[in-house]
């Protein structure tokens, strides 16, 4: 049986409007949630990731997310506890042969509540950084020759 899942706003150590201004670079180990720039730094969070939603729904529709009626709100970053989607993700993983539910233990559900949009992030770790832009480029980089051939 499955157990309700709780949803929490996460204290960030600096307050952020959760409104427009932001953007997500992800690799296939790591997303980057973009809030702001001030002068050379980039203040982000970064989620070490598995699996990850950025689109629908937006705040004119947010009623209707599944975990709305257990506490998400409108705008901000949520820790949702006994989270469905990782029970989904875990579910689905049972074909491997070397499945183990054990596998999934370190897991989190992140979401952040946009105006326009909604970011959900499966992850085993999550982490405010603060990053220059030369560090963003270099990521960008990196990831561009892997698709050199």
């Amino acid at each position: 049986m499955a157990l309700t899942p709780v949803i929490k706003e996460v204290a960030l150590k600096k307050q952020y409007p959760f409104m427009y201004e932001h953007f997500v670079l992800a690799t296939q180990t790591d997303l980057y949630l973009f809030l702001e720039k001030n002068g050379p730094t980039v203040e982000a969070i970064r989620f070490g990731f598995a699996v990850a939603k950025y689109g629908h729904p937006n705040d004119e529709v947010r009623g209707g997310h599944p975990l709305f009626k257990h506490g998400l709100g409108f705008y901000g970053l949520y820790e949702v506890t006994n989270s469905p989607w990782i029970d989904e993700v875990k579910i689905s993983n049972r074909v491997h042969p070397q499945h183990s539910d054990s596998l999934f233990d370190r897991d989190r559900h992140f979401i952040a509540c946009f105006k326009d949009v909604t970011l959900e992030v499966i992850c085993t770790e999550m982490e405010e950084v603060q990053l220059a832009e030369i560090e963003i480029l270099a990521i960008v980089t990196t990831e561009l020759q892997y698709l050199e051939a």
